[in-house]
């Protein structure tokens, strides 16, 4: 009876329901209650409705209803130049310098206007929260327009490294001095703005929150990467940086410290659980095995990676990491060449070109569950669960491609680029409604992204270095690692 029925905020019902959550991943139709942020209840629609009343109520019209994607690694600010014929690190009359693009668009509006053009993007593909990669100065732009568009974001200390090796130089700073200048290789400036992002978090409900990032690939001495793993600890938040991303990288910290990259890591106490790494592109059959011992949490950028020729000239592992128990998510990195939400795909073919397909739902969960466990949020984000966040993403339901046979989310994950998404609620707020996004004005947006882009490229390309070569001189496949 309706007596007996337990009072909630909202309830989604009529979805094609598929939750993120091994255990009970699919209803149809399904529903889901929300109250006070939080999931309320989640299964077949008649148990939901025999048991919840909400004032609101959500029709799906039978649409796939999921939870939110997280991005895991996204230099965002990339995202505003996808299709750009782009340099590693060198100015250019005919290529934007991806080094100056990180270095000169440190203006608030600038980055503001970028966000949330960022915001719109990911939205419209599925994904409510992104893990900025720790190469945004003003963080605090960042994350008041993430704030205010009602999604959620993580950031960190910019550029965290107090030893750069040439390699990493030339990439990130060698036609940009500038880049060095505003973020000096010190450890101190790198633990102290760490501290100061991670003051984020003292707000439980913070949209936006703060993670301890250094760059990696070397870039870091023993004493940073020590006190790095101490700070994240110390605030319960992961120890991330890249790691073994082009062969290049791997070479250079093997003649700095003797050792590799994955060994060194192990000696400092900094490989096991608690720390995320981001690529693991090149790693040895030794390290390999020594990552499963220790079973650190990976992103994965499979496009990136094949973009760049590095598989399959080298092994790609990541399958082998996940079949062996490790949490394994899909990442975009950059975004110059590929398109938001095709991780999935780049993984699932990566993965049965090398002759380890992954499951078909594994994307999915790639997506979901082990995103949020990677960015250490897996008691509140990654699946639609009694307790956790009511972030929800509500698919079109008038697209033949929806309306599939498939149980366990693949499609998702495998076409989130081109799945159109209808409505979005984070904290079981609406954030997006028919494809847009409430809070704000989405054509003044773009306006004004497009705007200050048009200034970043004229700062880019200005005052030209005619000498300035690009890493990996002598290739003619691409300019080098762009990471």
């Amino acid at each position: 009876m309706a007596d007996h029925k337990q009072s909630v905020d909202l309830i989604i019902a009529n979805g094609d329901l598929f939750t993120g959550d091994r255990a009970r991943p699919h209803f149809h139709p399904g529903a889901v209650a929300v109250r006070d942020r939080v999931i309320a209840a989640v299964g077949a629609e008649r148990d939901v409705l025999s048991g919840f009343e909400a004032a609101r109520m959500i029709d799906a019209r039978g649409a796939p209803v999921h939870p939110g994607f997280i991005e895991t690694h996204l230099h965002f600010l990339s995202v505003l130049f996808h299709g750009f014929p782009m340099y590693a690190d060198a100015r250019s009359t005919a290529k934007v310098s991806y080094a100056q693009v990180k270095t000169e668009s440190g203006d608030p509006d600038a980055v503001s206007a970028f966000a949330a053009a960022t915001v719109v993007a990911l939205l419209r593909r599925g994904f409510t929260c992104f893990v900025e990669a720790g190469t945004v100065f003003e963080t605090d732009a960042l994350a008041d327009m993430v704030t205010r568009c009602g999604t959620r974001a993580l950031v960190s200390a910019p550029f965290g490294w107090d030893r750069p090796l040439a390699s990493v130089e030339r990439t990130y700073g060698g036609a940009s001095r500038a880049l060095l200048d505003r973020a000096p290789a010190d450890a101190g400036r790198v633990i102290d703005r760490c501290r100061r992002e991670l003051r984020r978090n003292e707000d439980e409900n913070a949209l936006v929150r703060g993670f301890v990032c250094l760059f990696g690939e070397g870039s870091g001495s023993d004493d940073l990467i020590r006190a790095g793993v101490a700070l994240a600890r110390e605030h319960g938040v992961i120890f991330n940086q890249h790691q073994a991303y082009h062969p290049d990288f791997v070479r250079a910290e093997q003649a700095e410290y003797g050792q590799s990259g994955v060994s060194r890591l192990d000696r400092l106490g900094a490989l096991g659980a608690g720390t995320t790494l981001t690529h693991l592109n090149v790693v040895s059959p030794e390290d390999a095995e020594r990552l499963m011992a220790a079973k650190p949490a990976v992103i994965w950028c499979p496009s990136n990676a094949m973009l760049r020729a590095i598989h399959p000239a080298n092994r790609c592992h990541q399958p082998r990491f996940y079949r062996a128990g490790m949490t394994v998510s899909l990442a975009m990195d950059t975004m110059q060449l590929q398109p938001l939400g095709s991780a999935g795909l780049a993984g699932m073919l990566l993965s049965a070109l090398i002759g380890e397909r992954l499951a078909d739902a594994d994307p999915f969960y790639m997506h979901t569950m082990d995103a949020a466990a990677a960015i250490g949020l897996a008691d509140r984000l990654g699946s639609l669960s009694v307790g956790k966040r009511a972030d929800i993403v509500i698919r079109s339901a008038t697209d033949i491609t929806h309306a599939t046979a498939d149980e366990s989310g693949s499609v998702l994950a495998l076409s989130s680029s081109v799945m159109p998404v209808h409505t979005v609620l984070v904290d079981g707020r609406l954030v997006m409604q028919d494809g847009w996004v409430m809070a704000i004005d989405q054509e003044q947006v773009m306006a004004s992204a497009l705007h200050h882009r048009e200034r970043l490229i004229h700062a880019t390309t200005s005052d030209c270095r005619r000498d300035a070569r690009p890493f990996g001189v002598g290739s003619q496949r691409h300019a080098g690692p762009i990471s």
